[in-house]
């Protein structure tokens, strides 16, 4: 893929410090500005954690290296046992035939063993780090939670002395509702580094579902905006 077609960690970063910055104009000290400053600071372990995934474990393959090593070893030293056997009997001579074969289906077993090894703890990285990603998606969806739109448009019952604080007019209520949109899907863009550099199905299917969930939070905000547009109280701009 060409280069400029690439989803590029750098650029989503620069777009997430932007928005902070944003966020801390219109809204200094809220816990949205507080969640986009801790989602600032994931997005700088991602560099570093897609790498990491997307390199060989190299102590895996030390191992791979090793057992190869000892069971040819030792499948050399069968050969070669079977072969300096001239007055062996043929039964002798399929005994050590069939010790051959057996270390060559273990050497064989092992490897691949060893090897989906590496998939597995590459995998288990993947879903700890998504797992990190869509605890941040639901508390962008706790922040939004009494953020209501109705109360602006007339609709909701009189406040209580437990209802949640409502001083946001509507322009600023549409910008909030807004950001914490914005921050579901650089959530979502962020974990797409993870399988960028790694093929795996499991992996990519805990990406998709984190995608999903983003995709089902917004669209929930979005309601609400469309609610102040619809009241013709507001635009965003």
């Amino acid at each position: 893929m060409h280069a400029s077609r690439r989803l590029r960690l750098d650029r989503v970063q620069d777009t997430l410090s932007q928005l902070r910055q944003r966020i801390a104009e219109r809204f200094p000290g809220s816990g949205l500005y507080t969640l986009a400053g801790d989602l600032e600071v994931v997005s700088g372990d991602v560099a570093e954690q897609s790498a990491a995934i997307s390199r060989p474990i190299v102590w895996v393959w030390l191992l791979v290296l090793a057992s190869v090593l000892i069971l040819g070893g030792v499948i050399v030293a069968l050969v070669g046992q079977v072969q300096g056997s001239g007055s062996a009997t043929w039964i002798d001579m399929a005994q050590g035939v069939d010790a051959i074969t057996s270390e060559l289906a273990l050497l064989v077993a092992l490897v691949v063993f060893l090897a989906s090894w590496q998939t597995r703890i590459k995998r288990r990285r993947v879903v700890a780090a998504v797992r990190r990603l869509r605890e941040l998606a639901h508390i962008v969806d706790m922040l939004q939670l009494t953020k209501d739109p109705g109360g602006i448009a007339g609709v909701s019952l009189p406040g209580t002395a437990h209802s949640p604080r409502r001083d946001l007019g509507p322009q600023e209520l549409a910008r909030y509702l807004d950001y914490c949109s914005e921050l579901l899907s650089l959530i979502a863009k962020l974990a797409q580094f993870y399988v960028a550099d790694f093929d795996d199905p499991e992996a990519t299917e805990a990406v998709t579902d984190l995608e999903d969930l983003t995709d089902g939070l917004s669209r929930k905000i979005w309601q609400k905006i469309m609610i102040l547009h619809q009241q013709g109280q507001t635009r965003i701009v």
